[in-house]
């Protein structure tokens, strides 16, 4: 086996693993009422922005435009498809595992120039049309972006390999500080149309990116580092796709031993009035807000919903994102109370009792509550004043 027909099989087994991790979230419930409905009216709702632009991009200026693409730089690591047993077989045989690395980093560098095609297809409608720019200007965006990317992902990989935590949050501080800086001096030298400032940008950050990696891609000694961030870049797709399910256990992360928890550490009630309904209530309230992974999920319904109703442009599909938003939300919801409540051992046998569906039900209508204000005011408020006021 040489080292492509390694390298090929490396990634194929990357993307089975991938698979299957989508595969255990995605039931063909979800498939059925959510993927295929959502690709179905993204294919209509793309077509829609080439024949008109929608109104909501009149809000987005250019500026607005490039920040957002600072924030898609983010994440991802050149990865070499190095594996813990590699240790054994593939250090003896260099010219095998060394041909490898380099085909696993130069594969990173043409998918994030694939993710910057893909990038640019999307908004090639507002590009055009909105924006009145040209296909030039379009792929030294593109080229732009990609070099910046690259330079980053190169960084990450030598800072955050090993340390974790609030310690590479602060080693990447700086990292972010840098790129700012870079960007900023892209979209100035964009905005002023000069070549020659945008093609040194891009060739400085290819040619750093491919100075900080040269050690991994020239030499099979920085093995541990390799599987550091091979390793990470699993487990950071891992943990987003099962932050997508609601009924995969997740893992628990590893926290620091406390005597008492931060919230609630010397609160012994919530509700003066003692029943059944307000025990559970209580036990709900404390668990659920002492984990960020609760909190996170019900803000990201309400963040993904409002963000779709948003840009949908015609008023039937904004109720049918609403819709498919509140059923989804009243799942969610359920799916959690019987983790938290009817799963446990202590309060399994109480699932049938009074005050257990009460206590349910209260915090559905509590949660439900929010959604349903955030989606009227979308929804009704926003097309009022569209129709009262035309330039808002």
């Amino acid at each position: 086996m040489n080292s492509r027909r390694l390298l090929f099989h490396r990634i194929r087994e990357n993307w089975n693993y991938q698979y299957k991790i989508i595969k255990s979230v995605v039931d063909w419930t979800v498939l059925v009422y959510l993927v295929i409905p959502a690709v179905i009216i993204s294919v209509f709702v793309y077509r829609s922005w080439w024949i008109e632009s929608p109104g909501w991009i009149e809000f987005v200026p250019f500026p607005i435009l490039f920040t957002l693409y600072f924030f898609l730089l983010w994440g991802g690591y050149f990865k070499t498809y190095v594996r813990e047993a590699d240790i054994i077989f593939l250090r003896k045989n260099e010219k095998l595992m060394l041909g490898m690395k380099q085909g696993g980093i130069t594969a990173s560098y043409i998918s994030e120039m694939i993710s910057a095609a893909l990038l640019g297809l999307l908004i090639s409608p507002f590009w055009f049309n909105h924006y009145n720019l040209g296909i030039k200007q379009l792929v030294l965006f593109l080229g732009l972006w990609v070099s910046l990317k690259w330079l980053i992902m190169a960084i990450n990989g030598m800072l955050n390999a090993y340390v974790r935590g609030w310690r590479s949050l602060f080693r990447s501080l700086p990292v972010l500080i840098c790129a700012a800086v870079i960007w900023w001096f892209s979209y100035e030298a964009f905005q002023f149309v000069s070549l020659f400032p945008i093609l040194f940008i891009m060739i400085f950050n290819g040619i750093v990116s491919m100075l900080l990696v040269k050690k991994r891609f020239t030499s099979i000694h920085t093995f541990e580092q390799d599987l550091s961030i091979d390793e990470k870049d699993k487990n950071n797709y891992t943990e987003m796709i099962f932050g997508l399910s609601m009924d995969m256990e997740k893992l628990p992360k590893p926290r620091p031993v406390r005597k008492s928890p931060r919230l609630y550490s010397k609160s012994n009630r919530i509700f003066r009035n003692r029943n059944e309904r307000n025990g559970f209530l209580e036990l709900f309230i404390k668990v659920a807000t002492r984990d960020t992974e609760y909190i996170r999920g019900y803000l990201q319904v309400l963040g993904v919903t409002g963000a779709a109703i948003v840009f949908v442009p015609p008023l039937w599909l904004k109720m049918t994102v609403a819709a498919a938003g509140f059923f989804f939300l009243l799942v969610w919801v359920g799916s959690v109370w019987h983790k938290l409540i009817g799963n446990h051992p202590f309060t399994r046998k109480y699932s049938g009792k009074e005050g257990y569906v009460k206590g349910k039900n209260l915090v559905t209508t509590v949660l439900i509550i929010p959604f349903i204000i955030m989606c009227g005011f979308y929804v009704i408020v926003i097309q009022l004043m569209r129709s009262l006021f035309p330039f808002f």
